[in-house]
């Protein structure tokens, strides 16, 4: 399935050798890995200490790759550029209003949304949609068969 997320992304984001990506919640790069070889630069955001040792091995080989270890809220109000692209894979918890305001404030032109979390993902999506942004698709994957876990990924454009 994760493999199956990753080919929908590529499929669904507006990548070109143009595009700056901020990435929040970013892991290990499991996403990362795929997308920077087809953009300008992609800014990733994770507070885990054993994620980001993980991320920087898994894409030491791109120059164009920045990470912040940090929270995403502490983060996003220090950064300075419109990124075209933003894609978020928050926890259970979703973004949160204060994340949301500042996802407004940088005013990418697309985002993509993955979630685990169907309340805390239509919370969110509730203050980004108000905040200017068009819902135009969301897709399930079912991560763990036979469960009530679904993972989805919505992909919103600013209107």
């Amino acid at each position: 399935m994760a493999e199956a997320m990753v080919t929908h992304l590529l499929q669904y984001l507006p990548l070109t050798p143009e595009t700056t990506i901020l990435e929040l919640y970013s892991g290990a790069g499991l996403f990362s890995a795929f997308i920077a070889p087809k953009v300008k630069r992609l800014v990733a955001v994770e507070s885990a200490p054993a994620s980001t040792a993980d991320f920087e091995v898994n894409l030491d080989e791109f120059d164009n790759v920045e990470l912040y270890e940090a929270p995403v809220e502490d983060t996003l109000p220090v950064l300075d550029f419109q990124p075209d692209v933003l894609l978020a894979d928050p926890p259970r918890a979703g973004m949160g209003r204060k994340v949301v305001e500042e996802i407004l404030r940088l005013h990418p032109k697309f985002i993509a949304y993955l979630s685990c979390d169907p309340s805390t993902l239509a919370r969110d999506l509730k203050g980004l949609i108000e905040g200017g942004y068009r819902l135009e698709r969301v897709t399930p994957f079912d991560m763990f068969p036979q469960t009530f876990h679904v993972e989805t990924v919505s992909l919103l454009e600013r209107e």
